[in-house]
């Protein structure tokens, strides 16, 4: 016998039809019915015939003397009684469910929701289970949904329930799904409404099995009667948002529940007219102007919908895991069926005039229901502070210890302030600005603040000394375009390494060969725009490759190969994972280094500003989710979190070259010296039209991690940062003598529209 595999189509056709309607046979008095019944039986060989309706009749009257102690003869006289001359047979009505071949003998509709409905009391009141037997209830969305219609109907809060979905169930959705793997590519809808029919035939059953649409939400909301409350619980913002317009224009109460950490909405449009949809949170939203929005364009919204800060940590990390390692977004069975019973208690009060307000509830489990919190074990995030800041007398302490070795002479305040602004300028890692300047003795000290630049990526300082190599480029540059003569006296502390440098005025002026570049010094910027892959001309590159060999014992490199820049990219993006999934580096990049809104950002005036990282909504959604440190644990743990490698991938691969500045030596001197080889680049790139982005991560990662500081690594992180390490090497080739200090990337692409903030000159700037 040969086995045919069955595709889709041959699935769909095989299935029964999408009849969910049950058949009623009363045959009692009527013989037009009995012989129909009779046939039905006679023509299906594999009826399932099941009469069970003595037992019930025994229910039924033992619910109606519940005081008396009935003898089985006591039980059979009151079943004679009920039923008077009708025999057991032709008592109430067959029911048969064309989709089950499967034939029921139950009593009729009034005797049946008396006895299904009888322990309900007196938690539900005879005359309140009349009041909702009238009532008309529709839900959208059938994952979560099913479980609420379920709920619904065992409680038989309604006598009308309207169902939408469009979906048909896969094997995944059996997680939480309550069916069986028959039912496969069946219409949710179909699934929903035999299941409640099975448990209540005399439920009326309505189905919208396209979904809702802007065609059909009138009907569903209005058609037969209105809706007295509608419970949405879909995926689409479309439909939330239309659906809630449409609700409240009808004056009908909404209910919304989550499906994590117990969160559920109720919106009183019934009591309040003109109450905003969603709380506010979609402020901006009506069913036209959402037409005009991307998928991306919606992410934000669905954010403040659901609450950023207020979702479970696991969701968090799973939402980050998504097109990476998961398809979509979980759910449970546990928090789909806790869902059910959470909207049908509310609704059910609603129905009954018990519950009026509207809001945004938790019912929690995880924090309802825990173990005591043992403070011993909670995070301490002191240990990621650097020490305190500086202040005046530290900065004196450390430049009373100076020696000079030529005079310095006296300059008015505003060469002063002129260099100074140029050496501000400067990048820094993060943004951090961890500089401070005291000019004393005529001289300018440059002092190195390591509160501000205390990092998991800056080891030994030296991502630090490559900002204050830039520095001192930018001043050398400003002190020649203003014809003024300075010498500057590198680490003059051989003890104390936070003192930088200091900048002697002397009466001969200062000649740069890049002075032409200082106007660049206020405009050069961190770019991380998406271009075209654009080659960089032979001019440009000689033009490039020059400024940086003008340092003693500095090389750049640059690598235009597109294989080159794919191996180069996956190891960057692969340091950049380890920084994020790292507790330190975590509570660096989110705490430390970026701001998240305008306030954060001019409070601090230094970090960066998330505008100035130009990702898209998702990417930025993926930021605000990555904030919970909880949830990058969890993620560590399971050694996932490759999508922070996606953020980072794209601006990469369109690359017009990346590049590698490296020095003849890997300590102090030479990651100050790597920072002046970087300015020049970067100002010479910009004064050409190129933009720049620094990507220097696995640098200074692997500066700690081979200098055998594992502690700051768990065994995973230390497993990828060895495959890091092994794989730049093979990458870059260097001998034995040329050690990388900072990558970038060089492409061509519009200049950005933000800038990260400065702190003012007065803050970071001491006189003595």
């Amino acid at each position: 016998m040969n086995i045919r595999e069955l595709s889709d189509n041959d699935i769909k056709s095989s299935e029964a039809d999408n009849n969910y309607s049950p058949l009623f046979f009363r045959i009692r008095g009527n013989n037009n019915e009995r012989k129909e019944l009779d046939f039905l039986i006679a023509s299906n060989t594999n009826i399932r015939i099941s009469n069970t309706i003595y037992a019930q009749l025994k229910e039924l009257v033992k619910t109606r003397k519940p005081w008396l102690r009935m003898t089985p003869a006591d039980i059979d006289k009151e079943i004679e009684l009920h039923i008077k001359d009708t025999s057991l047979n032709d008592y109430g009505v067959w029911v048969y469910f064309p989709w089950k071949q499967s034939l029921v003998h139950l009593l009729d509709k009034e005797e049946f929701i008396e006895l299904r409905t009888n322990r309900n009391k007196y938690k539900i009141t005879d005359d309140e289970q009349n009041l909702l037997a009238e009532k008309k209830i529709g839900i959208i969305g059938l994952s979560v949904g099913q479980s609420i219609a379920l709920t619904i109907a065992m409680e038989r809060i309604c006598g009308q329930i309207r169902l939408a979905d469009f979906d048909t169930a896969d094997l995944s959705n059996l997680n939480r799904l309550r069916t069986g793997v028959g039912n496969i590519g069946t219409l949710k809808t179909i699934i929903a409404a035999r299941e409640i029919l099975e448990m209540d035939p005399f439920i009326d059953v309505k189905l919208f099995s396209d979904g809702v649409t802007e065609n059909n939400i009138d009907d569903f909301l209005t058609a037969d009667g209105k809706l007295d409350l509608l419970i949405e619980v879909c995926d689409g913002l479309d439909v939330k948002v239309l659906s809630r317009f449409k609700a409240r224009e009808y004056g009908i109460p909404v209910v919304m529940d989550t499906n994590d950490r117990g969160m559920f909405d109720v919106e009183r449009f019934d009591l309040e007219p003109n109450r905003p949809i969603l709380h506010g949170l979609a402020e901006g939203l009506d069913p036209k102007s959402i037409k005009g929005l991307s998928n991306e364009d919606k992410v934000p919204f669905i954010l403040s919908m659901v609450g950023v800060d207020t979702i479970s940590s696991r969701l968090k990390a799973s939402m980050m895991e998504v097109e990476q390692s998961l398809s979509t977004w979980p759910q449970l069975a546990s928090s789909v069926t806790l869902g059910g019973a959470l909207t049908t208690d509310v609704s059910r009060r609603i129905l009954l005039n018990h519950f009026h307000a509207s809001g945004r509830y938790y019912v929690d489990f995880d924090e309802l229901i825990k173990d005591p919190v043992d403070q011993s074990k909670l995070p301490d995030n002191s240990r990621f502070f650097g020490p305190d800041e500086m202040d005046v007398t530290t900065l004196n302490q450390i430049a009373s210890k100076y020696s000079p070795s030529v005079k310095s002479l006296p300059v008015n305040d505003s060469l002063i302030t002129n260099l100074l602004k140029a050496a501000a300028a400067a990048p820094s890692g993060g943004n951090a600005q961890p500089w401070k300047f005291l000019y004393k003795d005529n001289r300018i000290f440059i002092i190195h603040d390591e509160h501000f630049s205390y990092s998991l990526l800056d080891f030994r300082n030296e991502g630090t000394y490559i900002g204050f190599g830039s520095m001192l480029e930018n001043i050398e540059i400003a002190a020649s375009q203003l014809n003024v003569g300075i010498q500057v006296d590198e680490f003059p502390l051989k003890d104390d390494l936070r003192l930088i440098a200091v900048v002697n005025f002397t009466d001969k002026p200062t000649i740069h060969a890049l002075d032409y570049l200082a106007p660049v010094i206020f405009s050069r910027v961190t770019s991380r725009n998406v271009g075209e892959r654009t080659s960089i001309s032979d001019i440009d590159k000689h033009a490039l490759t020059a400024v940086a060999n003008s340092i003693p014992g500095a090389l750049l490199h640059l690598f235009e190969d597109l294989d080159t820049i794919t191996e180069l990219t996956d190891v960057l993006t692969s340091a950049e994972r380890v920084r994020l999934l790292n507790p330190r580096g975590h509570f660096d990049t989110f705490i430390r280094e970026l701001r998240f809104n305008k306030f954060q950002t001019e409070a601090s005036e230094d970090g960066m500003d998330i505008n100035t990282l130009n990702m898209t909504n998702s990417e930025k959604a993926g930021l605000q989710i990555a904030r919970d440190p909880a949830a990058v644990e969890f993620l560590n743990k399971l050694e996932k979190g490759t999508g922070f490698k996606k953020i980072s991938r794209k601006p990469l691969m369109t690359a017009s070259c990346l590049a590698v500045v490296s020095m003849n030596r890997n300590d102090a001197t030479g990651f100050l010296h790597g920072g002046r080889v970087v300015e020049r680049v970067w100002l010479e790139a910009n004064h050409r039209g190129i933009s720049f982005q620094p990507v220097s991560q696995a640098i200074f990662l692997l500066s700690r991690f081979n200098a055998h500081e594992k502690s700051d690594f768990n065994e995973f992180e230390q497993a990828e940062l060895a495959k890091i390490s092994v794989g730049l090497n093979q990458i870059l080739q260097f001998p034995e003598n040329r050690y990388p200090v900072f990558i970038f990337r060089l492409f061509f692409a519009e200049q950005p529209k933000d800038r990260a903030l400065r702190r003012p000159l007065k803050k970071v700037l001491f006189l003595d």
